[in-house]
């Protein structure tokens, strides 16, 4: 598997489990979001991932761990619409493979220029600093995306960005037990899905805790044919005022195998994303 597509595909889980995380809110309570324009949110993720594939007969391993910065902002408010404007503040990642060590920091220009470290460096910096806006409904329905302030023909910010989706709160009040499930299409113009189930778990005066399983499926991904099944399970704690995630946990295995120059590449994947949010403005 080449290290760009590699990159690509694991910020993909990333931004997959990241919005998974952020979407969930509130004896019995109504989920929404209830957000003020101006209001500005900075979302960390660290994730761990541990990848296995098969390639001419033999088994490769690759351990990458990665660090996200995000800040949300809410733009614009019309009726039950929420246009928000998410930025990319900062991104880390390292990753061992074959005995050899790719270092990646938007704040260390030491690791922009050599080796691999390169070509890591000139597909992250068209990210940092750039923003892409979304509008959602007060549900969590996303209803549009314009990536047109952050394309400037990076392949990977627009898949990181065409991966941008929210999960769906549920119409009516819930209580503790209760459960709603949705249908999540994380990648534009692919086949993959993600069924998920959320479960309130329990709530205090200020916070609702959810726990959420989800069935990843999908045999195309962007015009590339693949097999690709898994499951993720997690946790997640959110604020009961405004709908906003407080912090998650999130643990997803997948395996997938795709065809490449008439061979196939058997790949297993275990990641654990941990994301807090806090309101800075």
């Amino acid at each position: 598997m080449k290290s760009k597509n590699q990159i690509t595909f694991s910020i993909l889980i990333g931004m997959l489990l990241f919005f998974m995380s952020s979407a969930i809110a509130q004896k019995s309570i109504q989920l929404q979001y209830n957000l003020s324009v101006g209001d500005s949110y900075i979302f960390v993720s660290d994730i761990d991932q541990d990848v296995s594939f098969e390639a001419m007969g033999s088994t490769m391993a690759l351990n990458q761990d990665m660090s996200f910065q995000m800040t949300s902002t809410v733009k614009k408010i019309e009726g039950d619409e929420i246009i928000k404007e998410f930025t990319f503040d900062k991104i880390s990642m390292i990753q061992k493979i074959m005995g050899m060590e790719i270092v990646y920091d938007s704040e260390d220009s030491s690791t922009w220029n050599s080796g691999m470290g390169a070509e890591v460096a000139s597909e992250m910096n068209k990210v940092i600093g750039k923003s892409s806006e979304i509008v959602m409904d007060n549900k969590g329905n996303i209803i549009d995306i314009n990536i047109s302030s952050v394309t400037d023909n990076s392949e990977l910010t627009n898949n990181l960005t065409s991966g941008s989706t929210y999960a769906v709160y549920p119409d009516g009040k819930i209580k503790i037990g209760d459960s709603w499930e949705n249908d999540i299409v994380p990648l534009k113009d692919s086949e993959m899905k993600v069924h998920v189930k959320y479960t309130l778990l329990k709530t205090t005066r200020k916070q609702a805790v959810i726990v959420i399983e989800g069935i990843l499926t999908g045999n195309e991904v962007q015009g590339v044919e693949m097999q690709l099944n898994g499951t993720t399970v997690g946790k997640m704690t959110v604020d009961r005022a405004t709908g906003m995630l407080i912090s998650s946990t999130i643990d997803l295995e997948m395996a997938m195998e795709m065809e490449k120059d008439g061979m196939k590449i058997p790949t297993d994947i275990l990641t654990t994303s941990v994301t807090s949010a806090k309101k800075v403005n």
